[in-house]
């Protein structure tokens, strides 16, 4: 919850992520034929452990109905994530800037 009533403010959070298998290797995961077509080495991500993280959000009006939003994400990966050929690194960050129409 952002701290004022109209939605403004700053918000901070944080997260503990798990995932089975069938969704750590959706998006981790490289199947045979995958390799095959990439070269990527063969890997099978197990259930448990995805990643932990923070954010922080910032969000004010600029007039009656426009506001202004910006918000910055870290996520660090547990060894399976990180030890996936997807993977580039073993966090992933974003940062994020937009405008708001309130109706």
């Amino acid at each position: 919850m952002a701290c004022q009533a109209d939605g403004t403010g700053w918000e901070v959070g944080a997260a503990v992520t798990f995932h089975d298998s069938k969704l750590a290797n959706r998006d981790f995961g490289v199947t045979t034929q995958q390799s095959i077509d990439s070269g990527l080495p063969e890997t099978d991500v197990d259930s448990g452990y995805r990643s932990t993280g923070v954010n922080v959000s910032y969000r004010n009006y600029l007039g009656q109905n426009w506001q202004i939003f910006g918000e910055a994400m870290y996520e660090a990966f547990g060894s399976d994530v990180s030890d996936s050929p997807i993977t580039r690194n073993d966090y992933e960050a974003e940062i994020g800037v937009g405008f708001i129409y309130v109706f």
